[in-house]
This record gives structure tokens, C-alpha cells and sequence, in this order.
């Protein structure tokens, strides 16, 4: 078993795409949201909203390990 503070995130934002992933240090997808469902996650609170056109992949993980507690997939 995977401990979540082990896991790494994976985050790339363009002007009209969008990614957050999760891994295990193994490199086993937890998660991987595209577009629409990065949007609909953030939408329903699991992911902050991006503040910067990039932002750092760190901003993300606190988040992405809730989203996947949440979704039942750590």
C-alpha cells in the first residue's frame, strides 16, 4: 500500500488544456483528469482553482490526494 504523501502529482495547463495526475512513486496512475473533468473537479471543490497560468505541480498534490480519498481510488 501506497502512502498518499509518497504519491506525486503531475500538472500541465495551456490556454485550452488541462491535466492533473496522480502516481504512486512506481509510477501506477491513480488519476488522470483531462479538460472537462479537471473542471468539473474544481467545480465541485475537490481542486483549487488555478491562480497563475502554471502553476507549480506541489500547489496541487494536498488536493489531488483528497480528490483521490474522496473517489475511493487511495
Amino acid at each position: 500500500m501506497v502512502h498518499p504523501n509518497d504519491c506525486i502529482v503531475f500538472t500541465w495547463f495551456e490556454r485550452d488544456r488541462q491535466n492533473v495526475r496522480l502516481e504512486t512513486p512506481n509510477g501506477r496512475v491513480i488519476f488522470d483528469l483531462w479538460d472537462e473533468d479537471v473542471t468539473h473537479a474544481i467545480e465541485d471543490g475537490y481542486l483549487p482553482t488555478p491562480r497563475r497560468p502554471r502553476p507549480r505541480d506541489a500547489d496541487w498534490k494536498e488536493c489531488a490526494i483528497s480528490y483521490a480519498w474522496a473517489k475511493g481510488l487511495l
